[in-house]
């Protein structure tokens, strides 16, 4: 019985991983890379830029987990990775499909050292 409450505790515990693990093994199938910069921002600010609500045809990005986003209408999954005081951001999309101007200037934007 204090096994099976064990196996059942480290599963729980565990679960959180497993689901970040198998959302990043799968989410990539079927897309290529559209975006690959180490931005000079910090990840707080990458994220808050990332996020917000664009005005006219930008990203429309919901989070699936820490530092991991999608939009899953358009076939989008952005990532960002604080690399020290900077930040990777990095973005694929379906095959076959292209980021529209807005969502690549968002990304542009967002990857931008605010001045």
């Amino acid at each position: 019985m204090l096994i099976g409450v064990l196996a059942l505790g480290a599963v729980l515990l565990a679960s959180p991983f497993l689901w970040q693990a198998w959302t990043t093994s799968h989410e990539l199938n079927g897309k290529h890379q559209v975006f690959d910069v180490v931005s000079p921002r910090a990840p707080s600010a990458v994220l808050g830029c990332l996020v917000k609500r664009p005005t006219a045809a930008g990203l429309s990005l919901s989070i699936v987990s820490p530092n991991h986003f999608s939009d899953s209408a358009r076939g989008i999954v952005v990532r960002i990775e604080p690399r020290g005081q900077a930040t990777w951001i990095g973005a694929w999309i379906t095959q076959g499909k292209a980021l529209t101007a807005a969502e690549r200037a968002q990304l542009e934007s967002c990857a931008a050292n605010p001045s």
